[in-house]
């Protein structure tokens, strides 16, 4: 018994589009010595024909000048041997040509090319579909049939919006010699790897965010950042901090290029879209309580100028929350530049905000014993009485420094005697005491 190979009379080849690269001289370094091996190298040398066409022994140079053809790089271009590393937000480009090898005609051919990831199927190429699928369609009109020897070149993009394992499906199907119908199928496999590695860091200056955002180049290859924007998400508002000299972005010209490896921090001010003054509790309520914060859109460029985007998930953060008796603010009364003196007293305002979704009825209790150096004059506790949701009642608090130097003030538990809720405020103010 014989064993047929089942052979398929079309043939089709894959090779992924890239962007040359500059092949080098690889030139031999000579040594002044005079052995005849040296010599005759060095004679070889300057008789050799230059790329331009002149002969490097006729060029009239200066001694401290070397021709372009001693440069370790030549403006020859070749292309990759591999496949190489594709990476997140890079465009895949490749060329695909289906061939009849034999000497017979091959009719009703019908392609289609897939790309699969990890979450969905998306179709790149498909010569039998209608509707949306018209334009390929029509790419696909020389391929119902093909004569002997004939070949069939296609080049589908497309853009990489997902990590890890993707797969290149290729299924044509055609009739035989005989009228059989038959299939051939063929997939690539490659891997998509992030380009770019951020990570952020988040404080908090009342209503205000300041973000900082690190971004590391995690390729093997140089890359020229082209933009770097953030879009903050309701309801704040952003203020990009990496300008210099006016509105030049710091990642602009020559500092905007990473070579692999590299980290770079940029900063960004977030701001509430409403003003303060003008924020209802509940305004307030929902940007002390916002996680996501925005999304990074990166755009940058690599050798020969291929061009990488990259837009980030929301960039989020731990809600700092926000407590149902906020102070507002905390002023020493006639103090110049927050300075007093030793053993003289001085009066704090101190302005207490309800936040909460209910009425309050507060209380403050002043701890001096967690700062003994600054101890309060007058009664401990103050009754604020009824505050109404979103009202704001001031007190004012004597006090007497007894060291010199920094020292911290108001310590104080603050309660609602209608909810049981307690607040304890460990300081208020740093103040400079002079002696």
């Amino acid at each position: 018994m014989s064993l047929i190979r089942d052979t398929h009379p079309l043939t089709l080849k894959v090779m992924r589009l890239s962007r040359p690269a500059l092949s080098d001289t690889r030139q031999f370094p000579l040594d002044g010595g005079t052995t005849p091996i040296t010599l005759a190298l060095q004679e070889a040398e300057l008789n050799r024909p230059t790329q331009s066409g002149q002969v490097f022994g006729d060029l009239c140079l200066p001694d401290d000048m070397h021709p372009l053809d001693s440069f370790p790089l030549s403006e020859t271009l070749v292309l990759p041997r591999a496949f190489g590393t594709m990476y997140l937000g890079e465009t895949f480009t490749a060329h695909l040509c289906l061939c009849n090898e034999t000497s017979l005609v091959v009719r009703d051919i019908g392609m289609r090319v897939v790309m699969q990831t990890a979450t969905q199927k998306l179709s790149l190429f498909d010569n039998s579909g209608t509707g949306q699928q018209q334009q390929q369609q029509q790419q696909g009109e020389g391929l119902k049939q093909l004569q002997a020897g004939q070949p069939f070149n296609l080049q589908v993009l497309h853009e990489i919006k997902e990590l890890g394992v993707h797969i290149l499906g290729c299924t044509i199907s055609y009739l035989s010699a005989q009228g059989d119908r038959r299939t051939l199928q063929k997939s690539f496999k490659f891997q998509v790897s992030n380009p770019l590695v951020v990570k952020t860091k988040v404080n908090h200056l009342e209503n205000d965010v300041l973000l900082e955002i690190q971004v590391h180049n995690a390729t093997q290859n140089t890359m020229a950042l082209e933009r770097l924007r953030f879009e903050a998400a309701n309801p704040f508002d952003a203020d990009d901090l990496n300008t210099v000299d006016g509105n030049v972005p710091v990642w602009s010209g020559s500092l905007g290029f990473m070579q692999p490896g590299d980290v770079r921090q940029y900063l960004y001010r977030l701001r509430p879209q409403l003003p303060s003054v003008q924020m209802t509790v509940e305004q307030e309520r929902a940007i002390k309580y916002a996680s996501a914060l925005g999304r990074l859109d990166i755009v940058w460029r690599s050798a020969f100028g291929g061009v990488g985007r990259l837009q980030t998930s929301q960039l989020l953060r731990k809600s700092p929350g926000m407590f149902l008796i906020e102070v507002e603010d905390a002023l020493v009364h006639g103090a110049e530049k927050g300075t007093v003196a030793l053993e003289e007293p001085f009066v704090v305002r101190v302005r207490v905000r309800n936040v909460s979704e209910q009425s309050m009825s507060v209380s403050a209790v002043l701890q001096a014993q967690k700062h003994p150096m600054v101890i309060s004059c007058g009664v401990v506790q103050r009754n604020l009485g009824s505050i109404d949701v979103g009202e704001t009642k001031e007190m004012a608090i004597e006090y007497m420094p007894l060291a010199s130097g920094v020292q911290r003030i108001g310590a104080m538990l603050l309660s609602d005697s209608l909810s049981g809720y307690t607040r304890d405020v460990d300081h208020l103010l740093d103040i400079l005491v002079a002696s």
